[in-house]
């Protein structure tokens, strides 16, 4: 299995088929991902995360946990997490949301990183589908208010991602430094497809 580094802030694109494994690994530790999948056989079909809370009854899944596509197809089936920490919340940095939440015009983020990589196969950036973060850190107050916690990811914490379906994914390595996300300092991340 040979690991492909993502550097800091930078993002990647790739097909896989039904069955294959994606492992994605935090590799210093305490940084994020954002994954979006669409069906390679139907682009039109995207990975759906309000879905997959309402089918699998939580924002924060885990191993035996399923992501759906918007026709409620599965997408991927979790079958390895070491660290039990990942998100369904949908939304993604973006230029417009940095700077409605912090001011800052020109940052590098998530949603421009997604369009950039599935550019290639005629996807735009309005297409995209929110993202599944794993390893992102999200509190649950009893109020009904969340919020970005510390990341809790330790060095060569992973999760296994198998393939439901032929896939196109894309993966973002998230650029955020204006919150706690990524512990206000990206770092590099790797993923590796294999066989089951």
């Amino acid at each position: 299995m040979r690991e492909i580094i993502i550097p800091a802030r930078e993002y990647t694109a790739f097909e896989m088929k039904s069955g294959q494994i994606l492992r994605v690994i935090s590799l210093e530790g305490r940084q994020c991902a954002d994954v979006i999948a669409f069906n390679l056989d139907n682009l039109e079909e995207r990975l759906h995360n309000a879905r997959a809370v309402r089918l699998n009854s939580t924002y924060k899944p885990t191993v035996g946990h399923t992501l759906y596509s918007d026709d409620c197809n599965p997408m991927f089936k979790i079958v390895a997490d070491t660290l039990n920490e990942n998100f369904l919340g949908d939304s993604m940095c973006s230029e417009e949301m940095n700077f409605a939440r912090y001011g800052v015009h020109g940052t590098r983020n998530c949603r421009d990183n997604l369009a950039m990589a599935v550019k290639p196969w005629g996807i735009s950036k309005r297409q995209l589908p929110g993202a599944f973060a794993p390893f992102m850190s999200v509190s649950f107050a009893p109020s009904g208010e969340t919020h970005i916690t510390d990341n809790k990811a330790r060095p060569g914490d992973y999760i296994d991602l198998q393939a439901q379906m032929n896939l196109l994914v894309a993966i973002s390595n998230c650029p955020q430094n204006l919150n706690p996300v990524n512990g206000f300092n990206p770092t590099p991340i790797a993923y590796a497809v294999f066989d089951s």
